[in-house]
């Protein structure tokens, strides 16, 4: 008795979903991965306008965090392997953090945000190759 009405609600849900572009569109918009690389592409232009060094810093800043990641992804050990990616990615922050203080002192709040963003979105498992993982 109680089925026949459920099932009813549940198939009635699903057959009244229609597709809505703007609702696509949001979802795009709005997701995580635009968020990110659109507030990136903002701090980077708005560093290079105080500074314009700040390109220079930022790219250097992806490649050292990039290598640092791809040395982690050998390690084997998960436990070190984490701890290894947490602590290079801190000390890459606080050494890039010193050098725009020192270097490019106009520019250091889009630096320090940049790299904080830098950090907390991007994921060292993305340096793993995943044909290398052993069981």
């Amino acid at each position: 008795m109680f089925k026949a009405p459920y099932i009813f609600i549940i198939l009635q849900t699903k057959l009244t979903k229609t597709f809505s572009p703007l609702q696509s569109f949001q979802n795009t918009f709005f997701s995580y991965k635009t968020l990110v690389v659109a507030t990136s592409t903002f701090l980077i232009i708005m560093g290079f306008i105080k500074e314009p060094i700040f390109i220079l810093v930022s790219a250097f800043y992806f490649l050292f965090l990039g290598t640092a990641y791809k040395i982690g992804s050998k390690i084997e050990d998960y436990a070190i392997n984490a701890a290894y990616n947490w602590s290079i990615k801190w000390v890459l922050f606080i050494a890039f953090s010193y050098l725009s203080g020192v270097y490019i002192n106009s520019a250091l709040v889009y630096a320090i945000f940049f790299f904080i963003l830098v950090n907390i979105s991007l994921n060292p498992t993305f340096f793993v190759v995943k044909n290398s993982v052993k069981t």
